[in-house]
């Protein structure tokens, strides 16, 4: 192929949509089992054109957590789930969303903190097990304790 052909493809393959920068993901992506830390949800956008307005996050075994303030959003905790509520984050905007973690010393190697993002009546459920799915939910690689 020659570079004319080479630039032609490369300037059509970036007006395609990136469906992995549309995940919440998960920062930092490890940590070590025992460790008491931040993990931000990093929110990209919201659900088909609406504002996000509630996230909710399901807690695995192994996993304590709270939610950290967040201007604008009510923190949220119940059993086994924690989250916020209020905003709204536009659709188009990038909002991080913190919550304080605490590994147990067990946890398993690969945590998943499956995410519920709602958006006025709609949801956007990233909860499938597998990062290759569409909607895969954020993943924590833990490390054996120090």
């Amino acid at each position: 192929m020659n570079n004319l052909a080479n630039a032609a493809l490369a300037a059509a393959l970036s007006l395609l949509p990136l469906p992995g920068l549309a995940h919440i993901h998960l920062q930092p992506e490890s940590a070590q089992a025992g460790q008491v830390l931040d993990l931000a949800l990093v929110v990209g956008h919201g659900c088909a054109g609406a504002s996000t307005t509630a996230l909710r996050v399901s807690l695995p075994a192994g996993v304590t957590a709270e939610p950290l303030a967040q201007p604008g959003w009510q923190p949220v905790t119940g059993k086994g789930e924690i989250g916020w509520q209020g905003g709204p984050l536009p659709e188009h905007d990038k909002a991080r969303f913190v919550l304080r973690a605490t590994l147990a010393a067990d946890v398993q190697p690969l945590v998943r903190l499956p995410v519920i993002q709602t958006c006025g009546q709609t949801e956007q459920r990233w909860i499938d097990p597998e990062a290759g799915d569409d909607h895969p939910a954020p993943a924590l690689t833990v490390l054996p304790a120090k």
